[in-house]
């Protein structure tokens, strides 16, 4: 096992060194990895001209939110039991779009179309925000706008989580800061203080979402890699991608906020960035890119 000071030192290589990191590919960027006792290393990218991103900068996580509702749900309802198909996006719920979910409005009246079930993605990996609105729906939630969403939501998660929802979309509005977001991520850890049930079911309930001749997947948008998709978040486990020692839990969002916990659940980490305006879900994987090479040098 490398020491601590190992670590530190091949972490802060790694960004300092591999063009991935570099911020004329990322922009301005914090990056952080700890355990459950809080960070043990970070530091921050700025490009001349930028406004740099430090730990308390709020920002739009995109995707990201997945992760904090499928904890919230579970430990809300205490079992998986029928949610599964809506947290691991198998249950038809195909069709939603962001643009027909007013900020200002309910999670009720930010909901798939009419047409929104599709019998052609049912019980099949379809990368799609209607699958955890439409379970928002069914539990509930329906009449919560962004202020009751997000008080309901850390009133289940810790009441101290400092979070809002700038869009009552439960897989993709949530705003917070990488400080933040890491005191989520600890409570995932195998010897959390206070933990989630859904650190125990990391990777459980896992689905392949990377379409072939094995994998039955409608669509993948987020990163062009063979992951599995479990209890909202990514199984990080293609071999051909990144050496076995690096796999991962993760829920990169679309505007480059990239959160992971390691395999063992000793390690989490945070890459927090967020581009000026929205590109499709590649930038999430830009910041895949560097964020799992930082991971890897940690570990080895």
């Amino acid at each position: 096992e490398p020491t601590l000071d190992q670590r530190i030192a091949a972490a802060r290589e790694t960004v300092k060194s591999n063009p991935l990191c570099g911020t004329r590919q990322l922009g301005a960027y914090y990056w952080e990895i700890g355990d459950r006792n809080g960070a043990l290393v970070s530091g921050s990218r700025t490009p001349r001209t930028a406004v740099p991103v430090v730990a308390d900068s709020v920002l739009s996580v995109a995707s990201a939110s997945k992760w904090l509702y499928a904890a919230y749900t579970i430990e809300k309802v205490g079992d998986v039991g029928s949610n599964r198909a809506y947290l691991t996006l198998t249950s038809g719920y195909s069709n939603f779009r962001t643009s027909d979910c007013p900020t200002s409005g309910t999670v009720a009246e930010c909901k798939p179309g009419k047409r929104s079930r599709s019998e052609a993605t049912d019980h099949v990996f379809h990368y799609d925000g209607g699958h955890m609105q439409r379970l928002a729906i069914k539990s509930g939630l329906g009449p919560l706008n962004n202020a009751t969403l997000g008080a309901e939501v850390r009133s289940v998660l810790g009441a101290d989580l400092e979070l809002e929802y700038v869009q009552p979309s439960l897989a993709g509005g949530v705003s917070t800061s990488a400080a933040q977001y890491a005191r989520f991520l600890r409570r995932l850890l195998a010897d959390a203080d206070d933990p989630l049930q859904l650190g125990g079911l990391l990777g459980k309930h896992a689905v392949c979402t990377y379409p072939s001749d094995t994998c039955n997947a409608s669509r993948l948008i987020a990163v062009p890699e063979a992951w599995h998709y479990a209890l909202g978040h990514w199984v990080e486990d293609d071999p051909a991608a990144i050496p076995p020692a690096a796999f991962a839990y993760s829920s990169p969002g679309s505007f480059g906020f990239y959160p992971w916990v390691d395999k063992s659940r000793a390690y989490y980490g945070i890459l927090a960035r967020q581009t000026e305006a929205f590109t499709g879900n590649d930038e999430g994987y830009v910041s895949v890119q560097c964020g799992r090479l930082v991971r890897l040098a940690w570990m080895t």
